[in-house]
Order: C-alpha cells, then structure tokens, then sequence
C-alpha cells in the first residue's frame, strides 16, 4: 500500500525538486512544520523527568495503591508458600515462585522509583530508534531533509498559487503601446518572484537552486480557492501534529500504568499482564517508527518528483502514515504479545 500510495502521488504533474521554495509568509509555515515535532517531544519533557525522579504526584498515587494491591496479593499467597516451604524446603518451585513478588517489591519500593526510571530507559530507547531512522538515507536523500525540503516545496507554491489568485482579478485588456496586460504582467512577476525567493532559499539551505518549470497552467490548474486550500493546509498539519502528540501522550501514560500491570502479574494465571503492558509499549514504539518510516518514503519520492498540490504531503503525512502506522503497530504489539504467551504456555508445559 505504501508504494502505491508513493508511485500514485509522485507521479502527478509539478515542479521539479528544488525549484518551488519559499517566501517570507510560507517560510514562517515550513519553521513551525519543521519544530513541530521537537516541541511535541519537548512538551513532555517535564512529566518524563517528575517520574524518573518520583515527584510525579499522578504516578506517586498509582504506586501508592499497587504497593497496597500487592501486600494484600502477597500476604493471601504466603500461606500457600509457607505451606510449599514446610513441605519441599527450599525447592525449585518455591524459588521459581517468589521470583516474582520479590521483583515486584523491588519495583515499587522507593515509590516505585526503579520502576520509573526502567520505563524511562524504554523511553529513551524507543525515541533513539526514531530518530536513528530518521537519519537513514533512502535513495541517496536523508530522510529527514526529504520531509523539510518538500514540506518547504508544498508551502511556497501554496504562496505562488494565492498571488496568482490576486492576479486573476486584474483586468485582460491592453492598453495602448503595452507589451501585456494587467493581469499578464501580475502572473510574470509573482512567478519571477518566487523564483528567485525560491533560489534563495535554497542556496542558503545547500540544497541547490532547481531548474524547473514554473508554468501558471502547472501551478494554478486545477485548484480550489487559495483561501480555502490554505486553510485545509492548516487543518492537515495539526492533524499531523496531533497524531505524534497522541503517541507522545500515550507514552506516557502506558509508563503511568505500568505499576498496576506489574501488580496484576501477581495473579495466579499463565498469561501475565506485565507481558501485555510491554507488547502494548512495543506496539506503540512501533507506530512511531512506522509512522517515520512511512512519511519518509513518501517524502522521498515526492522529492524525485514533487506535485504542484501543496496539500500532497500534509494529506499523506495526516491521514494516510497514521492510519499505517497504526495498524503495523497493532499487529506488531499483539505478534509479541502472542510470542510471550506462547513462550509462557511452552515454558508450563515442559514444567509439568
């Protein structure tokens, strides 16, 4: 689905990579495209440091009711170890069976900081791999120069594309002893304009200056009003930001959980919930992976062939890399989740 998306896409009519970048209004657009996620990142900053030093008073609460969760659980299941213990002494099964409530203790003790600050670890190797990936180089191109760059290509034909709207309203005819009209002159300004904003831009960035078509058919031609194309612009890049604020905060909150999943394992049951909190944090680390993944071959091939539509990669990068994201993810999380059950199933079987 992913190539299909990227061959259907790249292969409209446009601009050549480099050559459909930049003005002043379009400039301020790409900057905050471009921030957008460090700053979603950053937003959670504060939350992730409270819990690795366990000042959070949310995750100080849900320790403070597992720990108690957990002494009630331990404290029914001592009979049965005392019970073990007077019979077999010292034996397999009785170590293999307090492994568990001794690490469980470990955990939540000193409100649950060693628990913390494991999850944070998770974290921070899960935001390493995200952005080791966004350092890969795909067909030569960086990933993450590719979502700059076209993001930058998509906002600075939006601006030429407004500016030949303005010209649209000027008057065809030609007066005495002129070469072109109003509206013809408007249209080769706001093309030359650009173009050379476009240069600019690019030579500051490195990036090269393009040569490129800038006809008007190409840049005007099947079009809604700049106005409302502009605004759905908008809509799409905060659907995108809010798609990796989702990810950012359901981090967090599956951290949040995890002393009640880890406390639930004391239940005496094969499959143990602390197994489904990690295949649901690998689940998630997933999604944000696939969704960099995802936006970075679209932006790669829209770089070898950039459509004249602005809204091109906000569309993709909004709607069609979550979707995808999301449903590698889930299959990804509930394949390790399968794995550990399973493991667990085999590992009780060769017991008995």
């Amino acid at each position: 689905m992913i190539a299909l998306l990227t061959i259907l896409f790249a292969q409209t009519t446009g601009q050549q990579a480099g050559e459909n970048t930049g003005t002043t209004n379009s400039g301020e657009i790409v900057e905050g495209a471009i921030e957008g996620a460090d700053l979603i990142y950053k937003s959670f900053e504060n939350d992730w440091l409270e819990l690795a030093s366990g000042t959070s008073p949310i995750y100080t609460a849900v320790v403070a009711v597992s720990t108690l969760a957990a002494v009630v659980m331990i404290g029914f299941a001592s009979f049965g170890w005392y019970r073990k213990f007077a019979e077999e002494g010292f034996g397999f099964d009785f170590i293999s069976e307090m492994v568990l409530p001794l690490l469980v203790i470990a955990m939540l003790s000193n409100n649950g900081f060693l628990l913390a600050n494991t999850t944070v670890a998770l974290r921070n190797v899960s935001t390493g791999l995200n952005r080791s990936i966004l350092s890969i180089t795909r067909n030569g191109v960086n990933l993450r120069d590719a979502i700059r760059n076209v993001n930058a290509d998509q906002s600075f034909v939006l601006a030429a594309q407004i500016a030949l709207a303005d010209c649209e309203k000027m008057s065809e005819e030609k007066k005495e002893g002129e070469e072109l009209s109003r509206k013809q002159a408007c249209i080769k300004t706001a093309i030359e304009s650009t173009r050379k904003d476009a240069q600019k831009a690019r030579e500051k960035t490195g990036a090269g200056s393009g040569g490129g078509s800038w006809n008007p058919l190409d840049l005007s031609g099947e079009l809604i009003n700049s106005a409302i194309q502009g605004f759905v612009y908008v809509i799409l890049s905060g659907l995108s930001a809010a798609f990796q604020y989702i990810v950012q905060l359901s981090f967090l909150m599956i951290a949040f959980a995890a002393p009640i999943f880890l406390v639930l394992s004391l239940l005496p049951f094969q499959s143990k919930p602390i197994y489904a909190w990690l295949s649901g944090w690998l689940g998630l680390t997933l999604v944000l992976i696939s969704y960099s993944i995802t936006v970075g071959i679209i932006a790669s091939a829209i770089v070898s062939k950039p459509s004249s539509n602005p809204l091109l990669l906000q569309l993709l990068q909004a709607i069609f890399s979550p979707l995808l994201a999301v449903a590698i993810g889930t299959g990804g999380g509930m394949a390790v989740f399968s794995a550990f059950t399973s493991g667990v199933k085999f590992s009780v079987g060769l017991r008995r």
